[in-house]
């Protein structure tokens, strides 16, 4: 019979023992880093932090968590700015300016946060979940854009616009001194959005601007039909065109504008239906720079009244072409 001292051993060994078995099995304590419920504060980083759930594949809960906090940090950025006043240059609403404007600026793609960076993820201990936390340099990037605008300045500066060259070549060069413009515009409301000051205008610069308004808006037109029949076309076309800023005339101008028009009257359980394909010829000093082939409907319980319809539909949407002819110097 073993003694009483040996019998303590014993069991104290397999007391010990049985603890640390059961220790070895016991999830570890989730130790969750403290962005995950309290969003980082700081004078210059923007902070997002994004979450996916792990549907059987892990990496990819990671790449959502990052796209995730990469969104969360871009709404967090609009939301900062959203009590900041955006101030847009724009021209009277009765300029060639403001089409050409309106177009450029539709081309020209704005600006996107650049510099994001995945700066720590956690994953759950039960593996369902990924966190990521997104960082972003407002400060250096505000550097950055101010750079950006400094060297379009520049560039804007030295442009110059050919004063003996045709009218068609110094639209082109108008046009491409307004995109640089539209540009700097970008950048400037990319810099309000970071919290930044936006860099005025530079004198030279603003003469610049001046200088491109001033060409584009002096462009004149003059407008032949093919038949006298289509007189009223032509009044209503020169009538739509001079309603956007175009400056019509019947004298001596800077492009003439020859179309023909082809219609076809129907009639169809006494509702009158009227189409027109019209071709319109853009001409500079006898010579074609551009043409548009356009076809409208247009219908109404009686005759005349579909074909004028017809008609202003028509005029209308060459109009919008010419402005695109004035802005891209194609059809």
């Amino acid at each position: 019979m073993a003694s009483n001292p040996l019998i303590a051993t014993l069991l104290s060994i397999a007391v010990l023992s049985g603890c640390g078995a059961n220790n070895a099995t016991q999830t570890p304590v989730d130790n969750k880093p403290a962005w995950i419920t309290a969003m980082p504060s700081s004078s210059y980083m923007i902070y997002g932090v994004g979450s996916a759930q792990n549907t059987g594949d892990l990496q990819q809960a990671k790449l959502a968590a990052q796209e995730s906090a990469r969104l969360a940090l871009a709404k967090q950025l609009n939301v900062t700015i959203s009590a900041n006043t955006r101030i847009e240059q724009s021209a009277s609403e009765k300029s060639m300016q403001f089409h050409v404007d309106e177009l450029i600026n539709s081309q020209v793609p704005d600006i996107h946060l650049q510099g994001v960076k995945i700066e720590d993820e956690y994953v759950s201990a039960d593996k369902q979940t990924a966190f990521a936390l997104a960082a972003f340099n407002r400060t250096e990037a505000a550097m950055q854009t101010e750079l950006t605008i400094r060297a379009l300045d520049e560039d804007i500066t030295a442009f110059s616009v050919a004063a003996n060259s045709s009218k068609s070549q110094q639209l082109k060069q108008a046009v491409a001194l307004k995109e640089l413009l539209v540009r700097r515009d970008k950048q400037n409301h990319y810099l309000t959005q970071l919290q930044a000051a936006p860099l005025p205008l530079p004198a030279s610069v603003r003469d610049k601007q001046q200088q491109a308004d001033a060409l584009i808006n002096s462009i004149s037109f003059s407008i032949e039909s093919d038949h006298q029949a289509h007189r009223k076309v032509r009044d209503i076309l020169a009538k739509a065109l001079s309603s956007q800023g175009i400056k019509v005339t019947t004298g001596e101008a800077d492009f003439a504008l020859k179309f023909t028009v082809d219609w076809q009257d129907m009639n169809k359980a006494g509702t009158f239906y009227s189409v027109a394909e019209s071709y319109l010829v853009v001409m500079e000093n006898g010579e074609e720079q551009a043409h548009f082939n356009t076809k409208v409907k247009a219908a109404s319980s009686y005759k005349d009244t579909a074909k004028s319809n017809a008609m202003t539909k028509l005029a209308n949407k060459l109009g919008t072409q010419l402005a695109q002819f004035v802005v891209t110097g194609k059809s």
